[in-house]
C-alpha cells in the first residue's frame, strides 16, 4: 500500500522534465539565433571595412581625422615627460595648450576609432 502511488508519479515527472527540457531547448536557440545575427552584423562590418581598405578617399579622410589627435597627445606627453624630469631643461617643452570643452568628445572618439580598426582587424585575421 505504501508504494501503490509511484505509477502515478511517472507521468507528472515526465510532465515536468519535458516541460523544463523544451523551455531550456527554446532558451538555447534563442541565444543561437542572436549569436548568428551578431556575427552576420560583424560580418557585414568587417566587409565594410575590407571593401574600403584600398579606397584612396577613406584612406585621406582617417588620417586627416586622427592626425590632430595623435600629434596632440604627442606633444602632451612630450611636455609631461620634461616637466616630470628634474635632469631635463624646461626649455625643450612644447606648451601645447589644450582643446576647448567644445572638443571633449574628439581625443576619446579617435582612441575609441583606434583601437576599434585593431580589434577588427585582429577579429578578421582570425
Amino acid at each position: 500500500m505504501f508504494l501503490s502511488w509511484i505509477p502515478l508519479l511517472g507521468p507528472i515527472l515526465q510532465g515536468l522534465f519535458s516541460t523544463a527540457s523544451s523551455i531550456y531547448s527554446k532558451f538555447k536557440d534563442t541565444q543561437v539565433g542572436m549569436r548568428q545575427q551578431e556575427v552576420a552584423e560583424e560580418q557585414v562590418a568587417a566587409q565594410v571595412i575590407h571593401d574600403t581598405n584600398d579606397d584612396i578617399g577613406v584612406r585621406i579622410l582617417r588620417d586627416a581625422y586622427c592626425t590632430p589627435a595623435v600629434v596632440n597627445v604627442l606633444f602632451t606627453g612630450w611636455d609631461t615627460l620634461i616637466a616630470e624630469s628634474p635632469h631635463v631643461d624646461h626649455s625643450w617643452m612644447w606648451h601645447v595648450a589644450s582643446y576647448p570643452d567644445s572638443y571633449a568628445w574628439y581625443l576619446p572618439s579617435v582612441a575609441a576609432f583606434l583601437v576599434g580598426t585593431v580589434g577588427l582587424n585582429i577579429w578578421k585575421r582570425k
